[in-house]
């Protein structure tokens, strides 16, 4: 029996293809389920369009998308924290606080789990995060954390008593 496939199947093929299964299979399995449908020249001509209108859909995002990548190359972010000595932070900067500025300064919105930052900052100095937008697009954020001038002062305080 001639199908044409609403997924992707594996070993089979992929959405949109045109296949040939055994009639057993194709009306218990994979008609039921929503993951074929039989094959006439309407629906062929209907899955066709719907192709072409998700590779039309898709180049739109891809375009957004690097248009997003250039915006975040050129970006660099000051974060204000509290440190002590040889740099260390109290605390440190984690993914939610890079993106939470990343929207105040430049109004982007991004997902914190798009950020690729293996563990949090916890130094002063520049540091380079990776962000995933899309397969292949992974723009870098440079984020410079600087001490706050309120805590230098602070320790220097301290330090005279």
């Amino acid at each position: 029996m001639k199908i044409i496939l609403k997924r992707n199947i594996e070993k089979i093929g992929q959405v949109g293809d045109v296949v040939e299964v055994s009639d057993g299979f194709a009306r218990n399995f994979l008609i039921p389920q929503g993951k074929a449908i039989s094959f006439t020249i309407g629906n062929f001509k209907q899955i066709e369009y719907l192709k072409k209108r998700e590779v039309e859909q898709r180049e739109g995002e891809l375009k957004e998308v690097k248009e997003l990548a250039e915006k975040i190359n050129n970006i660099s972010l000051e974060i204000k924290v509290k440190a002590g000595e040889e740099g260390k932070l109290f605390g440190s900067v984690t993914s939610k606080d890079i993106v939470e500025t990343l929207l105040k300064e430049h109004g982007i919105e991004l997902d914190k789990k798009k950020l690729n930052l293996k563990e949090s900052l916890k130094k002063l100095g520049v540091h380079i995060v990776p962000v995933n937008l899309y397969k292949e697009i992974t723009p870098q954020i440079k984020v410079n954390l600087i001490s706050d001038s309120a805590s230098e002062q602070k320790i220097e305080d301290i330090k005279k008593e």
